[in-house]
């Protein structure tokens, strides 16, 4: 339930965002600038550099992110990531709104950790007093990709599992089961 009220929270958010109308080329350039060098500092896997992009009330949200609120937990959380062997999250940024105010944006794109790990993200920057962006949600979910099974039957057949269920006449959960 606290996913699904998240994932509706974030959906308005972006809503009311984009309703803000087209952004200017300059703060546009500003929040694409700060999202892509947010990218190299966790590409260098360097825990301080990334947090440096992070507002100090910043929380997450979304199925492929840890929980975090706060500084602290994002620390953490970057430190245990960052010590993973062949860490590799990359991702870009699609689109950029900025709002009317000029205080709060959106970055939306998508973003990788490897051939089976991907989806989309959003990450919603509030504007500092000196004018710096900073992240104060940063959301992300994992697409789930069908097993190699399954993709060759969709493929073959065009249906999937419920198609395949019904056909067959038995559960979905048996034919999750049976192909992955």
């Amino acid at each position: 339930m606290k996913t699904f009220l998240g994932v509706i929270f974030l959906a308005a958010i972006a809503y009311a965002l984009y309703q803000g109308g087209p952004p200017s080329s300059a703060p546009d350039a500003a929040v694409r600038n700060a999202d892509e060098a947010w990218a190299k500092a966790v590409a260098s896997t360097s825990v301080a550099q990334t947090l440096a992009f992070y507002d100090p009330a910043a929380v997450t949200a979304g199925s492929a992110m840890f929980p975090a609120r706060g500084l602290a937990d994002f620390r953490a959380n970057w430190a245990k990531l960052f010590a993973r062997p062949n860490f590799a999250l990359t991702w870009k940024a699609e689109r950029v709104v900025i709002t009317e105010s000029g205080s709060i944006a959106y970055s939306s794109g998508t973003w990788s950790d490897g051939p089976n790990r991907n989806g989309p993200y959003l990450a919603v920057w509030r504007k500092q007093a000196n004018g710096q962006w900073k992240v104060i949600i940063d959301a992300a979910w994992l697409v789930r990709q069908a097993s190699g099974v399954m993709q060759a039957c969709r493929k073959l057949t065009g249906i999937g599992k419920a198609g395949i269920a019904r056909r067959l006449q038995i559960g979905r959960t048996s034919v999750r089961r049976i192909l992955g």
